[in-house]
């Protein structure tokens, strides 16, 4: 307990300053034991509901090192944010705070290839905070939100699976993601999905997709067909962006779809407002108890897609943690077992990102 004396001092914290001795606390109360990373200074926990079975010798790819899926088991993973940026700093301090809000895990989608500065950059946020962080990378297209490099449209399908791979092994991928498409999949938005598809096979990588903010339960067909086309077992894959699906387009039905076929259903745009989209976040809290009711658990992921600075808690958002402390209490507030939130943000993730290397 505090006495008044330390009371008083403490009111005189700003709130950045607050935010630092919140994110070095939290830094360092992260303690490895028996090889198991747990949080040990945190507001809320996030823990294992059943250890899952993984396949011998699969592992997490993180820029901090391989892991046993099972270290994991303490904390929650997030499959689709944007981390790497410019000012390091600020990146550090933001995940040091959301690891105090309960954050183990985060993956850093790419939407495009990275310099060797952000490659750098990325690298020393990692070394410097006790959030894993997971690297993932691809090529993005979405018509009227970003294109393709002129370079990728000229080469061939073989030349970028060669350099999906190369890229991939060189920088030490977790995942191919965010690999988009356009509201009506273009012929080299097809030839990228087709090369992802064969860099899997030959990494055994995981792949998450971003579809349209504009709600396009066509688009996650046509990714997953594709995908599947080329021999990817869907386990290995998310379909991005189904919180997006609006109430009139029946997301449900899009959702059962996605799980029937083996691959996960990513609900990755919650806990913020997003430009493209606007979906309540109380249909996205709907759609989650629509797919506990339909015994979909299993393939449920949650995420924010988040890397607006604006939104960054030193700017009194909840950046990287929006979905820990802005999604998870509607859903505790809606009646969501609490077992079910545990599973989906600790369990579900290292499913999907558990790989064994080919």
């Amino acid at each position: 307990m505090y006495n008044k004396k330390k009371q008083s001092v403490k009111q005189h914290f700003s709130r950045r300053e607050a935010l630092h001795l919140i994110g070095s606390t939290a830094g360092a109360g992260i303690a490895a034991t028996s090889g198991f990373w747990k949080p040990t200074f945190a507001q809320q926990r996030f823990t294992s509901v059943e250890e899952p079975a993984f396949p011998s010798g699969a592992l997490i790819r993180t820029l901090q090192g391989d892991l046993n899926p099972r270290a994991l088991s303490e904390g929650a993973s997030l499959f689709h944010e944007h981390v790497g940026r410019d000012d390091v700093d600020l990146a550090v301090e933001e995940l040091r705070a959301c690891a105090f809000d309960g954050l183990g895990l985060i993956v850093d989608a790419a939407t495009g290839r990275r310099t060797p500065e952000q490659i750098l950059n990325l690298n020393t946020i990692a070394s410097r905070t006790d959030v894993r962080i997971v690297m993932a990378g691809g090529y993005f297209e979405d018509i009227g939100f970003a294109i393709y490099p002129v370079r990728v449209s000229e080469m061939s399908e073989d030349e970028l699976v060669e350099e999906l791979v190369s890229d991939a092994t060189s920088q030490r991928w977790g995942a191919f993601g965010e690999i988009a498409s356009s509201l009506e999949m273009r012929p080299d938005e097809r030839k990228v999905h087709r090369a992802i598809a064969r860099a899997h096979l030959r990494t055994g990588l995981p792949i998450f997709t971003h579809t349209p903010h504009e709600s396009c339960p066509s688009c996650a067909m046509e990714q997953m067909d594709v995908i599947e086309g080329m021999g990817v077992n869907l386990s290995h894959v998310v379909i991005g962006h189904m919180a997006t699906i609006k109430p009139e387009h029946d997301p449900l039905a899009t959702h059962k779809r996605i799980a029937q076929r083996g691959a996960f259903i990513g609900l990755d745009t919650l806990g913020h407002e997003m430009g493209r989209s606007h979906v309540p976040a109380a249909d996205k809290v709907r759609m989650v108890q629509d797919l506990l009711e339909a015994g979909l658990e299993d393939h449920v992921l949650l995420s924010s897609d988040m890397g607006n600075e604006r939104q960054f808690q030193r700017n009194y958002g909840h950046g990287w943690a929006s979905v820990l402390m802005q999604f998870v209490p509607k859903l505790r507030f809606a009646g969501v077992p609490e077992d079910s939130i545990q599973k989906i943000l600790v369990d579900n993730p290292r499913r999907f990102l558990a790989f064994v290397p080919v």
